[in-house]
This record gives C-alpha cells, sequence and structure tokens, in this order.
C-alpha cells in the first residue's frame, strides 16, 4: 500500500466509525429503556467473566508468572490500555483504524513473537517499569482470556528460558493457576447469593399449587395450599428445592418430607419420585406444580395484549379475583378446584379493581372447556377421557399451530416444493371432528392412534365448519401428520383439541370401571334428560346432578328416522361424571413469591452456600442426564438464549439479575472444570499427566488434542446457538 493509500484508507475507517457512533446514539436516544436493559446485561456477563478471569490472574501474578493480556471478551480488540514507565498507552479500536495489531515501539519484543528472548532483551525487561500486562476489552463478550508467557490455549506453548513462563512453573503452581478461574466463580457465587439474601429476595416458596393426578404427590396424600418446610433433613427450601430432590435421588430411592397443613398441623411423608408422563422427557419428580396469586399479572406492557386481556375476559393488569360463582377464594389453588368442578359452561368470577381510587368489585363471565382427558396424564388409555355417564363428546379444534420445520426448509422450502404451514392452511379454529381415517366421530385417543398409523402419510378428515350465516356444512381435507420436533416418535398434525360442549352430540361411550357404557349410538345427539330438553352438555350435567339417587331417562336422535332412549341409574355422587372444566381463555396470574431475607450474617452465609451447592448440584445432574439421554440436548440453551433469557430477567427488578448471575457463575464454575480440551479442566488432565509422567506430552499431540477440542466446542457453540435462533424466531 502507498503512502497516499494508507491515510485514505484510515479516514474511511473513521468516517465509518463516526457513521456508526451516530446510528447508536440515535438508537440509545429513541430506546432509553432497552438500551439501559442491554447495558446491564453487558455489565453483568462482563462481570462474571472478568471474576473467572481475574482468578486466573491474580494467581499467575501472585506466582510471579508474566501475564501478556487481560482480556475482557474475545478479539477483535477494542479497547486495550497498558500501564507505562510515564503514562497510559491506550489503543482504541486498533486493528480497525490502523489495519494492523502492533506494539509499540517503546516495548522491548512484538507481542506474539516467536524469537526466543535472550538474555539480554530479558535483562532489558525486567529492568523496564513498564507493566508487562494490557488490559483489553474484546468485541465478542462471550468469553474472555488470561494471555500468560509460555502458555497457549490451543497446542504446546512456546518454550522460553524465562523464569516467569507458564511453562516453568512447577506443576502445582499451574494446576492452581488454572483452577483458580473456576474457584472464584464459585466464591462470586457464594458471594452474589449472600448479598440477595442480606437484601431480601422474592422467591416461589415450596408451596404445592397443583397436584397431578396419580403422581407420586397425589399418591403421597399432598393436595394444594401444603407447604413443604422441609426435604430430607433441610430446612432451606423453596419451590427448585423440589425439582433438585427427586433428580438427585437413586432409583426407587424415598425423599423424606416434613408437610404443613392448611390447619396448620405438620406430617412427615416419604416420597418416592417418578418419571412424569407430562413431563415430555425422562425426568424423576415428585408431580407437583408452583402456586399462583388471584392477582392479574401487573407488568404486561403490550397494550395489545392488554386490549386483549380485557376484550376476552374482561380483565385488567391488577386486577385481584376474590370471588368464583359468589364463594369467596383466598388461593388460586381455590379458584382451580371451583372452576374445575364448575362443569358448566360459564363461571361468574368477581374481581376488585386495579384502580386504587376505586377498588370497585366487578362480576366478570368467563367461558369454560371441558378438558379432553380427565387425568392431565398420558393419553393412552380410555379410561382417562373425559365424559358424562361414559358419554364423550367430540373434538372441535381450538387453534391451528405452524408446523415447525428445519431451518433449511424455511429459507429454501419454495425450491424444494415445501409449503410452509403444511396442515394450517387446511384447518381452522371451530372445526368440528367429525371423521378422520374412517373412524366416524373419533375421541382424542383414536385421533392420537390414527395419527401415529398415518405419519409422513396422507389423513383423510372430515370436518363441520361455520359459514357466513353460522351453518355448520361439512369440509373434506387431506393433512399429513408429521414427527414432533422435540419428539420425533410422536406425530401431529398441528391444532391444539378441545371438546365440542356447545353440541350435545355423543363422539362415543366408554367403561370406566364399574360403569358400563350406554347404549348410544356414535354421532347420537341428546335431545331431554329426564324428559328436559337440552341444547349443550352444560345442560346435560345441570340436569344430571340434579337428578341424583333417580332413575332417569336419556333420549337421543341418530336422524329424522333414527332415535331412542336409554334409562341411567344416577348415583348419589359425582363418580361417573368423569370430567373437569377449565378456563377457556387463560389467565396470566402473577406467582406467588415470598421475600427470602436472612434474619444476620450466619444466616445468610449459610443460605448463600447452600445456594451455591444446589446450583452447581443441578448442573452436574443435568449433564449426567444428557450422556445417559434422560435429557434432550436441545433444552439446552447457548449464548443467543442465555443473553435472551438475561435480557427478559434484566427487565425485571435488578435483584432478580443478580441472583440469575449467581446461577450463571455456578454453571460457568462446572462448566470450565470438565476434563475438555481447551477448557481448564482439560488443562488440569494434561497437567496431571505431566506431573505422573515427568514430562509434557509431545507438542503435536497437544496440539491434536488442543484442535480436536476447539473443533468440539465450537461445533457445540454453533448448535446451541442454532438451536436458539429456533427457539427465538422460528417456533
Amino acid at each position: 500500500m502507498s503512502e497516499k493509500q494508507g491515510p485514505n484508507k484510515k479516514w474511511f475507517n473513521l468516517t465509518i466509525l463516526m457513521i456508526a457512533a451516530i446510528v447508536l446514539v440515535y438508537m440509545i436516544v429513541t430506546n432509553l429503556d432497552t438500551f439501559g436493559n442491554i447495558v446491564i446485561v453487558i455489565l453483568g456477563f462482563g462481570a462474571v467473566i472478568m471474576v473467572h478471569e481475574f482468578g486466573h490472574f491474580i494467581v499467575a501474578k501472585l506466582s510471579g508468572i508474566k501475564v501478556e493480556a487481560f482480556s475482557i471478551g474475545f478479539p477483535p480488540t477494542l479497547l486495550g490500555v497498558r500501564k507505562l514507565q510515564k503514562g497510559w498507552r491506550i489503543r482504541i479500536l486498533p486493528k480497525f483504524l490502523s489495519g494492523q495489531e502492533e506494539e509499540a515501539k517503546t516495548e522491548p519484543l512484538k507481542e506474539g513473537s516467536v524469537n526466543t528472548p535472550t538474555s539480554k532483551t530479558v535483562e532489558k525487561m525486567t529492568q523496564s517499569k513498564d507493566s508487562d500486562t494490557e488490559y483489553r476489552i474484546g468485541l465478542v463478550p462471550f468469553g474472555g482470556f488470561v494471555k500468560m508467557l509460555g502458555q497457549e490455549d490451543a497446542g504446546a506453548a512456546e518454550r522460553s528460558d524465562d523464569p516467569r513462563s507458564f511453562a516453568n512453573k512447577p506443576v502445582c503452581i499451574r494446576i492452581a493457576v488454572v483452577a483458580a478461574g473456576v474457584i472464584f466463580n464459585a466464591i462470586s457465587a457464594f458471594l452474589i447469593f449472600l448479598v440477595v439474601f442480606s437484601i431480601g429476595l422474592p422467591l416461589p416458596p415450596a408451596v404445592v399449587g397443583n397436584v397431578i393426578p396419580d403422581s407420586p404427590a397425589a399418591k403421597a396424600g399432598l393436595v394444594p395450599g401444603d407447604r413443604i418446610v422441609e426435604i430430607n433433613g433441610e430446612s432451606f427450601v423453596d419451590f427448585s428445592s423440589l425439582g433438585l430432590a427427586p433428580a438427585l435421588t437413586a432409583e426407587d430411592e424415598a425423599v423424606s418430607l416434613i408437610v404443613r397443613r392448611g390447619d396448620g398441623k405438620t406430617e412427615s411423608i416419604q416420597i418416592v419420585p417418578r418419571i412424569s408422563p407430562r413431563a415430555g422427557m425422562p425426568v424423576k419428580s415428585f408431580g407437583i406444580e408452583s402456586a399462583d396469586t388471584l392477582i392479574v399479572a401487573r407488568k404486561i406492557k403490550d397494550p395489545r395484549r392488554i386490549a386483549l386481556l380485557e376484550k376476552e375476559l374482561g380483565l385488567a393488569p391488577g386486577d385481584v379475583v376474590t370471588a368464583v360463582n359468589g364463594e369467596p377464594v383466598s388461593a388460586a389453588w381455590q379458584m382451580d378446584e371451583w372452576v374445575a368442578d364448575t362443569l358448566a359452561d360459564q363461571v361468574t368470577l368477581t374481581v376488585q379493581r386495579s384502580d386504587p381510587k376505586t377498588r370497585e368489585n366487578r362480576a366478570v363471565e368467563v367461558r369454560l372447556d371441558l378438558l379432553w382427558l380427565y387425568e392431565q396424564g398420558s393419553f393412552e388409555t380410555q379410561a382417562q377421557l373425559c365424559h358424562i355417564h361414559s358419554m364423550v363428546p367430540r373434538l372441535k379444534i381450538l387453534a391451528v399451530s405452524q408446523p415447525r420445520q428445519s431451518l433449511f426448509a424455511r429459507l429454501f422450502g419454495f425450491l424444494i416444493g415445501v409449503r410452509q404451514g403444511q396442515n394450517s392452511d387446511k384447518l381452522q379454529p371451530g372445526d368440528i371432528v367429525v371423521s378422520a381415517g374412517g373412524i366416524e366421530n373419533p375421541t382424542y385417543s383414536e385421533l392420537r392412534q390414527i395419527t401415529q398409523e398415518h405419519k409422513d402419510k396422507d389423513l383423510s378428515m372430515t370436518l363441520l365448519r361455520k359459514d357466513e350465516q353460522d351453518q355448520y356444512s361439512p369440509v373434506e381435507v387431506t393433512v399429513v401428520p408429521r414427527s414432533n420436533p422435540s419428539d420425533r416418535r410422536r406425530a401431529e398434525i398441528g391444532f391444539v383439541p378441545v371438546l365440542d360442549v356447545e353440541h350435545p352430540v355423543v363422539a362415543s361411550t366408554l367403561a370406566d370401571g364399574d360403569l358400563l357404557p350406554l347404549s348410544i349410538p356414535r354421532g347420537a345427539t341428546i335431545t331431554t334428560v329426564d324428559g328436559e330438553p337440552v341444547s349443550n352438555y352444560a345442560d346435560i350435567v345441570r340436569l344430571y346432578r340434579a337428578s341424583r339417587g333417580q332413575r332417569i331417562s336419556i333420549e337421543y336422535r341418530l336422524s329424522d328416522t333414527d332415535a331412542g332412549a336409554v334409562a341411567v341409574d344416577v348415583p348419589s355422587d359425582d363418580r361417573f361424571l368423569a370430567a373437569q372444566t377449565a378456563l377457556a381463555k387463560s389467565i396470566p396470574l402473577e406467582p406467588l413469591t415470598e421475600l427470602y431475607k436472612a434474619s444476620g450474617p450466619g444466616q445468610a452465609v449459610v443460605w448463600g452456600s447452600k445456594k451455591t451447592y444446589m446450583f452447581i448440584a443441578q448442573t452436574y445432574v443435568t449433564l449426567r442426564r444428557l450422556i445417559t439421554r434422560d435429557v434432550s440436548p436441545k433444552t439446552l440453551m447457548g449464548p443467543v438464549g442465555i443473553l435472551s433469557a438475561s435480557y427478559t430477567i434484566a427487565q425485571r427488578d435488578l435483584i432478580d439479575y443478580i441472583y440469575f448471575l449467581g446461577l450463571i457463575s455456578s454453571i460457568i464454575a462446572v462448566m470450565n472444570l470438565l476434563p475438555l480440551p481447551i477448557v481448564d479442566g482439560g488443562v488440569i488432565v494434561l497437567l496431571l499427566i505431566e506431573k505422573i509422567k515427568g514430562s509434557p506430552l509431545n507438542e503435536r499431540v497437544q496440539e491434536a488434542i488442543a484442535y480436536a477440542g476447539l473443533a468440539l466446542l465450537l461445533a457445540v457453540f454453533l448448535w446451541l446457538t442454532y438451536q436458539d435462533i429456533l427457539r427465538l424466531v422460528f417456533s
């Protein structure tokens, strides 16, 4: 490059930099809240990385090792600072502005020089009062590094006669330097939790919000509202403890719980955790769900969501539900029980308005739906289907989902004939399923079986679709069930099913224990119950309950010329009403939280230690599940997912984000200690081999191991990033 071209390129780069700076300033000014959250995320992650690298740095310095660079973030370098004998040397975007990244002429040796220093140059370096270390900030914020003389991550270190070289120090000192980063992360996690619990942190308590039917918790007698006050002798528990305890148990090992009931009495119980059929993966659990409050979420900021909440439910952020059908409720699980047992088409909620000036009570009518599964467990058995004295309603489409495809198919599907949405353009919300694969009025279990049998094949369906005049007419469609991305063994059509409770049509009748199926043909419409006409399933349930302990007649009609009736002995209770109702539109309630604040420094130390251990143990359990294939790698987050979660948490209270950084520090401590090349654990393994062998491994072997590890970590990094993008963009 000529002397004339050099300055021109520099001025061009400066112009680009100024334009970028102006654009950045404009974006900051117009999005101050967003920018503030981004700054918090960057500072938080920078702090976690800095703590890890500072561990390496300080122990290396104390051990007399020359540290050439201390960087937060990976190259290219944004900022470099070095203390000189006279003043400071500052480099801002050195490669961008100068076209090359070089050291100052005052340096005795160029950084990265492949020449072994002579005794004369070493003496000159020793006598120099310039700092050995340049402190850098890199552009890529997903890590950092400490560059020590005689130490390389990729391959064997360069030989040096300098006594300050990393390679010239005893193995025990080098192990201490390498392990210091992990130790500092664990210590920082402990300190974060200590500070957090000293200030006070709202966490979900170990309160039972819901118990999954037929789960270990249900068999042990746990009910909504129970509070777990002790787990295996440990009294510091929150709701996350109820997830970790089952994961740490051996096969058929029981967990000891101390439970405080709603009446204040305590009880000791033993629970053997099992794999839940609802989890979607083989993970042991108690079968307990967390509790909510009765407060409608106050942190909804999107005006469209607020408007939709008012339109569909008649609620506003901050509203408090105080009664269901006129009966006072004080907890979300009480409301859930009322709603589940109502078996009507709607329910009346009394809410206290969020406006502090009025605090008026308002009655809100909310529509209910029957759940297609009475017990929300496996869908393999007919006995778990919702039914009214053996009568099962038809299926209806609540919503149509967009099937998830591979990134390649989404980007280039038009070239290979893959259509976006596949089945979504053939199905519509409100469609009633009257035939599938030759089966008339299939139940949910039957439709699941038909879908599996037609995986990647054409499946013919007949639907009833409402027109503009609110009249139903049959529509023939052909769909192709595809594999579920999270479970390749399961095929799905791509819609959310509910029961058609608006029409008293019987899809099928089934046996359930002592209950024999009624002799009502498939597709028949119930016309009267005990002589009273009915127009929907809510009418059937109402009249059925009104006839407890009596013998009644249920009349039906299959066609204009085919009708009939069956006699029914109604029991004195609801044991043959194997049904539950749920809100047709779920209410976004705030989760139940309690302030976990230590009573003093001693308790803060204890709680901080236990929480650090809990997160470290949880990380090891996750890794073990990955190895045993009990957890899918697709459930993991990569850098993009972690940053996205960080941004979401940063939008909440600052104390929540600080707590999250403690979690990240704990995870980094574990991940860096894995015996993999490149990371600290792998380096420690090589150093132990050197100690046992009496000499380092061959340089070529070290380079092969390092580059293989680098390739593996890069592949994992890219794969996790790909999964993050799929979740964030294409889900």
